[in-house]
């Protein structure tokens, strides 16, 4: 192997002494390698003896379990023998061969007994050995359990069965001259001397009961010796064992030889890697071999080029979020975790009104930094809005902490936030304006009710006259609250606005003939200026309808008497246009950017008709619609409300 001897620079021997960071002891870091790899390899070594030794605990367990699981069905099958025979469905005659060849194919034992214990059909062999009866121990423990209907299991040596008499044990009146006819059968088992011993091992036995007219009137026991397979499996487990262990010991010299081996090129490598983190980004490592050692000194020298690349680009990075940062109209405070400024932005100085001398932004602003010291005290972030004459600013300052917790510096956030305290203002306007609108009719009914309760009317007229007032200002009130109810509705967004195809033109002229009638009555003109042939559009027909009432409403309500309100409509772009004219008294300029505004009415006093949210409303349907609305006006000479529908496809018809 063609081992790096030089650690290859691209600058003179006093530069890399200069950056290059060696270790104190070289040797005592290789010998730690070693100690690591030869701990790795024991660790190795140890857990798959740990492994043998499970499996050879839990291998015998493992496989009892999986003989009583195949054990239990076959004696239930024996079972099913014997009961057949009980109910005259099979003959006893052929009870016992049939016992016989089904355990014989299992290389099982089985012996039938009554509910006194007593064995009346015995078969099979355990180990080339014969049984006798039932052994007294597994009678003993084993039938009172299956008497009351379950299946009782039993593993232990072969002991176990040992033959001693066992009758008069159990004694029962249900199985009485039941299973009589199956005594015949006693003299076709196996002789067997009843004193005979048996080979010892593990055997598996399970117990079944036998039923008889939903009585349990004896047991089947079947038994199968697990001697062969746990000795094979003891044999297996000692030499799985005897072999990892020489396995072992084999490998040790090969494994220590080789940590030697790998250590040397790592430990030139480290201190390749050291003089790099010293700050030396010129020093190579020697990459000449085609192995691994080889590849890693390559990845180590692109690994250098690399940084040095990234470090130049982390530097214009920062140039660049530097000057991001002095772009901001937002002011960004930066301080330590002890309050010593950091960073400040150019848009600091401006919002503050401070000059641009960083050393005293502290002194010059007191009430901000006040807010930095409350957020490294607290660890919470701090939110203010503070004014600064006819400036408001709000001010967000955030702690920084450490994976620990720990506060290591704030950053504060200064943000102009004047129009949005404006459009506060506005909206508390509304809500006053609202308040006055619902307290006017409410103390108009209260003034009237009263003389009512109160008895002071008397007569009829004047009753009427009240009733007619109280029910005006109802409708008013009712108006104002579901105005005030669909604008929310609209805004947050729930409100259901379907679309489908339908035809605009017998919707305009619907409206036309109701307020052809209204402008007469008012003394105005309605001029009715829409195109017979308009094609189909879509849109939400009873929303547009609602849009052009509070369009016309609006028209005619500003409209002085003699004055003309004009409903036109026209084709252009794929989008019919619907426009709503009139020449009443205008929208001043300043508040003609706000008519659809939220809250926003431009009569400032609470004379005025109505409530101010009809063309809000009439905006955000349009505008849930997708559709455009705007308006172009001109104090003293009228307004011109727009809006549009595009237009259906051609293929597309109306709903029916």
């Amino acid at each position: 192997m063609n081992l790096p001897k030089t650690i290859r620079t691209q600058s003179d021997d006093s530069r890399a002494q200069k950056h290059a960071v060696l270790p104190h002891n070289p040797k005592r870091h290789s010998a730690s390698f070693r100690r690591v790899l030869v701990l790795v390899y024991g660790t190795v070594v140890l857990f798959a003896l740990l492994i043998t030794g499970i499996y050879t605990v839990v291998s015998p367990q493992i496989f009892a379990s999986n003989k009583i699981s195949d054990l239990i069905p076959k004696g239930q099958i024996i079972a099913g023998y014997i009961e057949s025979t009980l109910r005259g469905e099979l003959s006893s005659t052929y009870l016992v061969p049939l016992i016989g060849r089904s355990t014989s194919q299992w290389e099982a034992t089985v012996w039938v007994v009554d509910a006194n214990g007593d064995t009346l059909i015995r078969t099979q062999q355990i180990e080339g050995r014969r049984v006798g009866r039932l052994p007294a121990k597994l009678s003993g423990s084993m039938l009172p359990q299956v008497l009351s209907g379950e299946v009782a299991t039993h593993v232990g040596s072969m002991e176990d069965l040992s033959v001693s008499d066992n009758s008069g044990q159990h004694k029962s009146t249900q199985s009485s001259g039941v299973m009589d006819d199956l005594s015949e059968n006693r003299g076709k088992a196996p002789e067997t001397d009843s004193t005979e011993e048996i080979m010892s091992g593990k055997l598996v036995v399970v117990a079944v009961p036998i039923t008889f007219m939903d009585d349990v009137i004896g047991a089947v026991f079947m038994a199968q010796s697990m001697t062969e397979i746990m000795g094979g499996m003891q044999a297996l487990t000692n030499t799985l064992a005897l072999s990892l262990l020489l396995v072992a010991l084999l490998m040790l010299p090969i494994v220590l030889f080789f940590a030697s081996r790998m250590v040397r090129p790592i430990s030139r490598m480290r201190t390749v890697a050291l003089t790099m983190a010293g700050g030396d980004l010129t020093v190579r490592a020697e990459d000449a071999s085609n192995d691994e050692y080889g590849e890693l000194g390559r990845a180590l020298n692109y690994l250098s080029s690399e940084l040095g690349r990234t470090i130049s680009s982390l530097q214009m990075e920062r140039n660049r979020l530097q000057s991001l940062i002095n772009g901001l109209s937002e002011g960004i405070i930066a301080v330590d975790e002890k309050g010593a400024t950091t960073l400040i932005n150019p848009a600091v100085y401006n919002l503050l009104n401070l000059d641009s001398n960083a050393n005293h932004v502290r002194a010059a602003a007191p009430d901000v930094f006040a807010m930095f010291d409350e957020a490294l005290s607290s660890a919470q972030a701090v939110k203010k809005t503070i004014w600064q004459g006819d400036v408001a600013l709000h001010i967000s300052v955030s702690p920084l902490l450490t994976q620990s917790g720990e506060v290591s510096g704030c950053v504060g956030i200064v943000s102009d936030v004047t129009s949005a305290e404006r459009l506060e203002q506005t909206r508390r306007d509304y809500v006053a304006n609202v308040s006055h609108e619902l307290r006017t009719p409410l103390t108009a009914m209260r003034a009237l009710i009263e003389p009512l309760r109160d008895g002071l009317v008397k007569t009829e007229e004047q009753r009427q006259q009240i009733y007619d007032v109280v029910l005006r200002e109802t409708m008013r009130l009712s108006r104002l609250v579901n105005d005030m109810l669909e604008l929310s509705r609209l805004q947050s967004g729930t409100a259901s606005l379907s679309r489908s195809v339908f035809a605009p033109l017998p919707l305009l002229d619907l409206i036309h003939e109701t307020y052809s009638a209204y402008a007469e009555d008012y003394q105005q003109t309605f001029v009715y200026d829409v195109p017979k042939d308009l094609p189909n559009v879509v849109g939400n027909p009873d929303r547009t309808q609602q849009v052009l009432i509070a369009l016309l409403d609006n028209a005619f309500k500003y409209t002085p008497e003699g004055g003309t309100v004009t409903l036109s409509a026209c084709t252009e772009d794929q989008v019919v246009r619907i426009r709503v004219t009139d020449t009443g008294v205008g929208i001043p300029a300043a508040d003609l950017p706000h008519v659809f505004d939220r809250f926003y009415k431009v009569d400032k006093s609470h004379h005025s008709k109505g409530t101010g949210l009809g063309l809000a409303i009439a905006y955000e349907i349009m505008k849930h619609l997708g559709e455009e609305m705007s308006v172009t006006s001109e104090p003293g000479k009228g307004s011109c409300f727009t809006f549009t529908l595009h237009m259906a496809d051609e293929k597309e018809t109306p709903a029916q």
